[in-house]
C-alpha cells in the first residue's frame, strides 16, 4: 500500500477543526458581563409584563348592561365608557333622555332577558318597576341584578349614584358627583327669590306634579310654590282646568314634551282657558329633567329660579 504524507494545508485545516470547539467554549466563558446583565434584565422585564398583564385582567372593572331609562343615565354618568355593554332604547331618545347622544354610541336593548344573554354582563342595572319577569329570570340564571328605586328627592339621587358606583367599582366617581350635587344644591338654595310665586306645572294631557316627588323638591329648592301640592295632589296626577283657573298661578311651567308632534295630549295645552289664567309668565323645563333623578336634574331648579326672578 503506498505511503502518503498529508499536505500542510490539510493539516492546518484539521487542527482548526479540533481547536474550534475549545475556542468557542473559552469565548463563551469570556462573554462580557454587561451583556449577561442586559440579558437578565430583559428576562426580568418580560416576566414583569406578564405579571402586570395578569393583574390588569384580574382587576378589570365589571361590564354592565342597563334595561331602564333612569338606570341607563345613571350608568352612563358613573361608569367608565368601556364598561357599558348596552342600554335601553329610550335612553337614546332626546325627548326622554338627557344623555341621548352618549347612549346612542352603545347597542340598544328593549329590556328582554334574551337580548341581554348575548352580552354576558357582570352586572345588570334595572329599575324596581322594570319588567319583573326579566329581572327574575336574569337573577335565576345567576346574573347580578341591581334594582334602583325611583328618585323622589335629591337625597335619592345621591343614594342611587352610590348604588350604581358600588356595583361597578366606581365609588370615587360617585363621591365626586355627590359632592358636586350638594355644593350646587346649596348654591341654588342661597339664591331663592324673596317672593315665592304660585306655580303650576302643566304637562301634556293635563298632568302636573304634586308633593312627595323629585319635581316638587326641585320647585321648593328654586323657591317657587307648587300649587298642585298645596291642593293635596300627591306625586304625579292631573289638575282640572277649573282647579287651574281657581288657583290663579303667577307662573306656568311647560315641559315641551313632543311639542312638534300633534296629539290629544298636547291639544290640552292649547285650551283657550289657559289664556284666562292670567299668569304673568311662563317657563319651559324639558321633560327629561323631571322624569329621572340625575345630577343634571338641578338644572330644572336653576331654570325655575330664573323664571321666578322679578
Amino acid at each position: 500500500m503506498p505511503f502518503s504524507i498529508a499536505k500542510p494545508s490539510s493539516t492546518r485545516a484539521a487542527l482548526r477543526d479540533v481547536r474550534r470547539p475549545r475556542a468557542l467554549a473559552r469565548r463563551a466563558q469570556r462573554a462580557p458581563v454587561a451583556w449577561r446583565w442586559r440579558r437578565g434584565r430583559i428576562a426580568a422585564s418580560f416576566a414583569t409584563l406578564l405579571l402586570l398583564s395578569a393583574g390588569a385582567r384580574g382587576a378589570a372593572l365589571p361590564a354592565v348592561a342597563s334595561i331602564n331609562l333612569c338606570a341607563d343615565q345613571l350608568v352612563l354618568t358613573v361608569a367608565a365608557p368601556e364598561q357599558v355593554l348596552t342600554v335601553s332604547w329610550l335612553s337614546a331618545d332626546p325627548e326622554e333622555s338627557l344623555l341621548a347622544e352618549q347612549a346612542a354610541r352603545y347597542p340598544l336593548n328593549y329590556g328582554s332577558a334574551e337580548e341581554l344573554l348575548r352580552f354576558h354582563p357582570d352586572v345588570v342595572i334595572a329599575g324596581a318597576y322594570t319588567n319583573a319577569f326579566t329581572r327574575a329570570l336574569l337573577a335565576r340564571l345567576g346574573y347580578k341584578v341591581i334594582e334602583l328605586e325611583p328618585e323622589d328627592s335629591i337625597a335619592d339621587i345621591a343614594r342611587n349614584l352610590r348604588l350604581v358606583a358600588a356595583a361597578l367599582g366606581r365609588e370615587e366617581r360617585a363621591e365626586a358627583l355627590v359632592a358636586e350635587l350638594h355644593t350646587r344644591e346649596q348654591r341654588i338654595a342661597a339664591a331663592r327669590p324673596e317672593h315665592s310665586p304660585a306655580t303650576v306645572v302643566v304637562r301634556p294631557g293635563g298632568f302636573t306634579v304634586g308633593g312627595h316627588s323629585l319635581a316638587d323638591e326641585l320647585m321648593k329648592l328654586a323657591g317657587v310654590r307648587n300649587v298642585a301640592a298645596e291642593q293635596g295632589l300627591d306625586r304625579w296626577g292631573s289638575l282640572s282646568m277649573e282647579t287651574l283657573l281657581a288657583s290663579r298661578p303667577e307662573l306656568i311651567v311647560l315641559t315641551g314634551y313632543r311639542a312638534s308632534q300633534p296629539s290629544l295630549a298636547n291639544a290640552v295645552l292649547e285650551h283657550p282657558a289657559l289664556r284666562l289664567v292670567g299668569a304673568r309668565r311662563t317657563a319651559t323645563v324639558p321633560a327629561p329633567y323631571w322624569d329621572c333623578g340625575l345630577p343634571q336634574s338641578l338644572d330644572a331648579a336653576a331654570l325655575l329660579q330664573q323664571a321666578a326672578a322679578p
